[in-house]
């Protein structure tokens, strides 16, 4: 904190010179009407001679390549610089510190340094944090990671991934029992594996969760049962559940996944590692996301799919002793009347909002917010127990139809049945129907981009009776319904 503070107070009158954004200013003795009298006819003469322009394009191209050349010469240099004597550090530690320095500009004061500062120091920091170096990786993580958002990811691209995999290797390398040739200084492994897991992996993971899903996955078949890689990643998936929720909603049937994985009972090593993790993992899913469910002896998992297709919505229900799926619950739509719920087959929107199971855990009650619809499926045990073997979907028991409360407005992901049925609200509706026209001249990214926008987490299902369930948004109760 205290190295912070000082670079804080230093940094905006003290950036090196090959680092410094030069800004065009001007002179004090002419005014802006006379700067731009001096201006336009340049621009003019510059327009009319295509010579001109291409020299001018190539003198671009060579102060980019001399300001590349600048950067890296001052990112490499380690003459000059008296406090290695203080310390008795060597030429490494200067150009570790100067990596250290530049990424900190790109990170905190992003607008007075070279925007190309980014890409010529991000590899160069990723080295530090694999050099397991005490004096320096720490920090190089802690970077990286405040940067990665807003800074390193677009610099990174598909590259995340690998790194990923690498830090989850050093992870394991620093988990591992000392020797001669790996860092023996436990302190020193502690401090850098915190940095890693506790504040790196979760950044990596929260930019790119495709790439960190997939190589967790891998991790099950490419490490040992008893690795700490697996713990480490269940950790990781808590802080990205906690950092960054909608983010994680279109892959929470991959989280589940990856999750039951950990606690297979076939492979009783892995699982006696994991199965605390594993169980807070899912607790924590089931707290966060109220389309995830568990029943009160913790012995049956509901997931349903918080983002789809229309006309393809199903919950899966999962026995957590044998982590195995025993029940696909279909909630496409009102039974037998799929058509009251607007829009193409392979439209894609917020599906599944809430989910509880009853107290009994005999039975499952969801709320969707598209279609302001409550289902019920009655899972009475002798039911269960004949049909637990067939995975085709089943309608619900029962439906109710939940009637618009004050301050709702319909729009492309609410949109109410009853209305559409009954052809009221035709001003809404109209604007509505704009809406999902405009939704649909957006390519499947911001679609996807708008739909975690709107997705509420704030919606969840109490039973206040033996059959009776409370709705509420906010905390704030939006009606009480029997079942």
């Amino acid at each position: 904190m205290a190295a912070r503070s000082l670079f804080h107070c230093s940094a905006p009158r003290s950036v090196p010179q090959p680092l410094r954004v030069q800004r065009n200013k001007i002179p004090d003795h002419l005014s802006l009407s006379d700067h731009m009298d001096k201006l336009i006819p340049e621009m003019q003469s510059a327009s009319v001679s295509s010579y001109g322009q291409l020299k001018a394009d190539g003198e671009n191209l060579d102060r980019d390549d001399d300001d590349t050349s600048q950067i890296s010469s001052w990112l490499e240099s380690f003459e000059n610089q008296e406090w290695l004597s203080w310390i008795g550090g060597t030429s490494q530690d200067a150009v570790a510190s100067n990596i250290i320095v530049a990424a900190a500009f790109v990170v905190w004061y992003p607008s007075i340094v070279k925007v190309k500062l980014a890409k010529l120091v991000v590899n160069q920091l990723i080295k530090l944090v694999m050099s397991m170096n005490d004096h320096y990786s720490s920090t190089a993580a802690e970077l990286l990671a405040e940067g990665m958002e807003g800074t390193w990811k677009a610099c990174l691209g598909t590259d995340i991934t690998h790194f990923l995999s690498d830090v989850l290797f050093q992870i394991e390398c620093l988990s591992s029992a000392p020797s001669s040739n790996v860092i023996y200084k436990t302190a020193v492994a502690v401090t850098m594996r915190e940095a890693l897991v506790g504040t790196l992996l979760p950044s990596l993971a929260m930019a790119d969760i495709m790439g960190f899903f997939g190589v967790i996955e891998s991790q099950i078949w490419a490490t040992s049962s008893d690795s700490p890689v697996h713990v480490v990643s269940l950790k990781t998936l808590i802080r990205v559940l906690r950092g960054s929720p909608k983010a994680l909603a279109p892959y929470l049937d991959k989280a589940i996944s990856y999750i039951l994985h950990t606690m297979d009972p076939s492979n009783l090593i892995m699982r006696k590692a994991c199965i605390i993790s594993s169980m807070m993992a899912l607790r924590e899913i089931a707290r966060v996301f109220p389309m995830v469910a568990l029943n009160e002896s913790m012995t049956r998992l509901a997931v349903g799919d918080a983002i789809g297709e229309i006309h393809s919505a199903t919950i899966r229900v999962y026995d957590i002793e044998s982590v195995t799926k025993i029940r696909i619950l279909d909630a496409c739509g009102p039974p037998g009347l799929p058509s009251f719920l607007k829009g193409p087959s392979d439209t894609t929107t917020i599906l599944i909002t809430a989910l509880s199971f009853s107290p009994d855990g005999e039975g499952l009650v969801a709320f969707s917010e598209n279609g302001l619809m409550i289902r019920w499926w009655s899972l009475g045990s002798a039911w269960w127990e004949r049909l637990s073997r067939s995975l085709t979907p089943i309608q619900c028991t029962k439906l109710i139809y939940v009637p618009p409360w004050e301050g709702f407005s319909p729009n492309s992901a609410r949109l109410s049945i009853i209305s559409n049925i009954l052809g009221h609200d035709k001003h809404q509706n109209s604007e509505s129907g704009q809406l999902q026209s405009k939704t649909r001249e957006l390519d499947e990214a911001d679609n996807l981009k708008l739909l975690l926008h709107n997705l509420d987490l704030s919606y969840r299902l109490h039973w206040v009776g033996g059959k009776t369930i409370k709705l509420t948004r906010h905390d704030q109760d939006l009606g009480t319904f029997q079942l």
